[in-house]
């Protein structure tokens, strides 16, 4: 039978912090990244807009107005793109009669342009319709006859033409925050390892106490972490006292009882009338129940946290003394225990639970006893154990394991058999807050597992 606890798994503290600087971090640069990358394509459309205001100049200066009303443009106004087919840059001058478009524009479709007033300008950006920036600048052109003719003058340019600017700058920013991100993280990553460090080593401090490496905490530690260190130790030193004070007390009633009930033994009349025998056997019997309450007091006056006892070491132990109570039978034994367990309790409550259970499957098998150990969770440093222990004998009716389990039932009550020992254990188990099982042992005896928590 395997018993198992199944606890989430949290995240570190340092885990924590790391994904969240690594968060806040991606956020922040991000948003900078994204700010960064709106300037400048602003600052490029100005640019832009700045570049085509001199166009705009130099197709004004290559432009003429005839009496008739009609405008004429010199083919060459001065910028080479604008001769070119397919360039990306176009000019379109408007006038009353009629209108000219530059040789760039000669395989190209250009939207049509909006009038613009005398002195005014207007620029437009690329949307979802046009695919140019356009700039329009209107002006007026003054006639012999007094006159005036009004012309619109207005440059496109396609909107890949800052494509490429946009996509070095873009591929440059992005490349630099993300040098720069990583090496923030690294930084956060040193700082919070410093900054941790006095934690890990007040962890592993405790995790030395619960092993039983160490008695207490005495390394200095940063002050925020004092206040911690003086109350577990104070924890520590009062458990210890405490535990003291319980065994002294229950050895002192022990030795106080044993000297009255010597005195009632040796006060009997030496006659073998039924009445002393009965005095002397009831005597005889409140000494047995003192000494066994005593032990399952003392069971219960567990450290909280005690030191690491080895289980195979233990259990050897207990199989050879064994070996020798039943000599005159042939016993089997096959041990099973997990590499390294250890359980974190008092060394007599192991040998108490174990030999009971152990005592009571080689007497009622038939030659044949199995022991399985294993931790209840590996990933715990103290982890509780599953004890099982199985046969080959007769075993335990199904109507009779609820008896046996059940609590406040005493030893000498219970059903002939297997019952012997399982006060104890129960008593034991209890302290130790954990659960008893009793199944059918594929052996084909009984199976007996305890689940015992360290926590």
């Amino acid at each position: 039978m395997s018993i198992r606890g199944n606890q989430k798994k949290t995240l570190s503290l340092r885990l924590r912090l790391v994904a969240l600087v690594v968060l806040l971090l991606a956020v922040s640069l991000g948003l900078v990244g994204f700010a960064l990358d709106a300037a400048f394509h602003k600052s490029s459309e100005a640019g832009l807009k700045a570049r085509m205001e001199s166009l705009v100049y130099l197709v004004l200066a290559a432009t003429d107005a005839n009496e008739d009303g009609s405008i004429t443009v010199d083919d060459d106004p001065g910028d080479p793109r604008l001769g070119q087919p397919g360039s990306g840059i176009y000019a379109h001058v408007y006038g009353d009669l009629n209108e000219w478009a530059s040789p760039s524009s000669l395989t190209v479709d250009l939207p049509r342009s909006q009038r613009a007033m005398a002195g005014e300008s207007q620029f437009n950006v690329p949307s979802s319709e046009n695919d140019f920036y356009r700039l329009c600048y209107g002006v007026r052109f003054e006639l012999r006859d007094r006159s005036t003719l009004p012309v619109t003058v207005c440059i496109l340019v396609h909107s890949v033409e800052l494509q490429p600017e946009l996509l070095a700058f873009r591929t440059g920013l992005w490349r630099s925050l993300g040098v720069v991100g990583l090496i923030l993280v690294l930084a956060q990553l040193v700082l919070l390892t410093l900054g941790l460090k006095p934690l890990r080593r007040i962890t592993q401090d405790i995790s030395a106490v619960e092993s039983g490496e160490l008695e207490r905490l005495e390394d200095n530690y940063p002050k925020e972490l004092e206040p911690l260190k003086r109350n577990l130790n104070h924890l520590l030193d009062t458990e210890k006292a405490n535990q003291t004070r319980y065994r002294n007390a229950l050895d002192s009633l022990a030795h106080s009882l044993k000297t009255p009930l010597s005195v009632i033994r040796s006060s009997l009349p030496a006659d073998s009338s039924r009445k002393s025998a009965a005095i002397e056997n009831s005597v005889v019997d409140m000494q047995h129940l003192i000494a066994t309450r005593l032990q399952r007091a003392a069971a219960s006056a567990r450290r909280s946290i005690g030191k690491a006892v080895d289980i195979k070491t233990q259990v050897e132990r207990l199989i050879q003394s064994l070996d020798r109570v039943y000599s005159q039978k042939t016993i089997n034994t096959d041990v099973i225990i997990e590499p390294g367990l250890a359980f974190y309790g008092e060394q007599r409550d192991l040998l108490e639970l174990a030999g009971n259970l152990l005592d009571n499957a080689c007497k009622y098998g038939d030659g044949r006893v199995r022991l399985t150990v294993h931790a209840t969770d590996s990933d715990d440093a103290r982890a509780g154990i599953s004890l099982q222990v199985e046969d080959n004998g007769p075993g335990i009716a199904e109507d009779e394991r609820e008896i046996l389990l059940k609590r406040g039932v005493r030893g000498d009550e219970r059903a002939e058999g297997h019952g012997l020992g399982l006060a104890i254990v129960l008593e034991i188990v209890s302290a130790y807050n954990g659960e008893i099982i009793i199944e059918q042992s594929d052996l084909g005896g009984a199976c007996i597992s305890v689940l015992l928590k360290t926590r």
